[in-house]
């Protein structure tokens, strides 16, 4: 995981930055955020010459000196000065002081984000990369993977988008995707309307502070059940045309319905999950045998499936040990082995975003298998299409 940014935050109100750090301190912020407070401007003076700091939030009370080593913002009283977080050449972006908690410091993230090196080069080049999250049995912990993969390559600069494909998404996110524009999108997909690249962006929220936006799955199961092949094949074309993301992370359900497999052959990788029990591994070796004997006509994307055994404690089921068979009776291979955290048992999905040092270090090997920092996927893709500037930092 990368080192803690560094903020300083100076206002005179000790009781408005009490309330920010004790914020910090209880949420998720405190994994990303390494907050200070100041309320005079000679402690800002005496820190900057000891310290330094990646992000200054600064109140306009305080003197604000040229040629500060970090992204300085003023912290402003009214949403007039602060303008959106909008600012022209030579000035500094302003945050509105008052605003909710989450999204202030996910404001003060993306602005870190986008003008901090602007002329810094991307870790990673190329079109959006597609991976499928699946697995032939439930419970298998698609959505934690899906999320702490999301988190490590968001953290690495790569604009990342969660998608989830499930007929009954949990409530592991906090937005939910507006139900009457969710099904307006669908008949779009369907007719191939024009106003339907509009309304993509409209059904995403952006996951902070880990910084990659998330559609939460529909609502209403009718849409889900309504979604054919061809219509997960359009939306999978519109996400990578529409260039404002990197990676694309697919979370689907243990069923082979049409969308599922539209995905699976949208998708540049497969990242199949596999647990250490026997229910697992027989599921497993079963459909990649009616897979390959052309169930759902994926016979022709078996070469894209990676397995990730899940969960791992170290003992392995006797069909484990020895190897699953695969495509023309070979037993498979693990891409990666992800370990049992058992702090998260009673928690489910998304949910499971609390930090483990462990489960952590396997995600990022996992990751420059996939996806390597030196540059482009190693899977031909199906379909590539043009790069694009960086998306806004919130969509309405």
């Amino acid at each position: 995981m990368t080192a803690k940014l560094e903020v300083v935050i100076a206002d005179r109100d000790a009781d408005y930055l009490g309330l920010l750090m004790h914020y910090v301190r209880e949420s998720d912020w405190s994994e990303l955020l390494s907050v200070r407070q100041l309320t005079r401007p000679d402690m800002l003076r005496e820190h900057r010459q000891s310290r330094g700091a990646d992000i200054y939030l600064i109140h306009p009370d305080f003197c604000i000196e040229d040629g500060m080593d970090g992204l300085v913002i003023l912290l402003q009283e009214t949403p007039w000065e602060a303008g959106g977080g909008r600012a022209d050449a030579g000035e500094l972006a302003g945050i509105y002081k008052y605003r909710p908690l989450h999204q202030l410091f996910g404001q003060m993230l993306e602005l870190y984000r986008s003008r901090s090196n602007p002329g810094e080069p991307r870790p990673v080049s190329g079109a959006a990369s597609v991976y499928a999250l699946y697995s032939a049995s439930g419970g298998a912990g698609k959505t934690t993977v899906a999320v702490h993969l999301l988190r490590c390559l968001a953290e690495k600069g790569q604009r990342c988008l969660y998608w989830n494909m499930e007929l009954f998404p949990g409530a592991a996110f906090p937005q939910e995707a507006d139900v009457e524009l969710a099904a307006r999108f669908v008949y779009g997909l369907r007719t191939n309307a024009d106003w339907t690249d509009e309304a993509l962006p409209k059904l995403l929220a952006r996951a902070e502070p880990y910084g990659f936006d998330y559609f939460p799955g529909f609502r209403k199961v009718k849409e889900s059940l309504d979604l054919t092949r061809d219509d997960v094949a359009s939306l999978i074309l519109r996400i990578r045309a529409a260039g404002r993301y990197d990676v694309v992370v697919i979370d689907l359900e243990s069923t082979f319905h049409e969308r599922v497999v539209g995905a699976l052959a949208g998708c540049d990788i497969v990242l199949w999950l596999v647990t250490e029990d026997k229910e697992s591994a027989a599921k497993t070796s079963r459909l990649l045998s009616e897979m390959k004997e052309g169930l759902g006509g994926a016979a022709d994307h078996l070469e894209k499936c990676r397995f990730v055994l899940n969960k791992h404690t170290g003992v392995l089921s006797d069909k484990l040990q020895r190897g699953i068979t695969g495509v023309e009776g070979k037993a498979i291979s693990m891409t990666a082995r992800l370990p049992y955290v058992s702090k998260w048992k009673q928690l489910h999905g998304a949910e499971r975003s609390s930090s483990d040092p462990l489960f952590a270090e396997r995600i990022a090997e996992m990751a420059e298998l996939i996806r390597p920092a030196s540059g482009g996927d190693p899977v031909v893709r199906t379909s590539d299409s043009p790069r694009a500037s960086r998306p806004s930092s919130r969509h309405d």
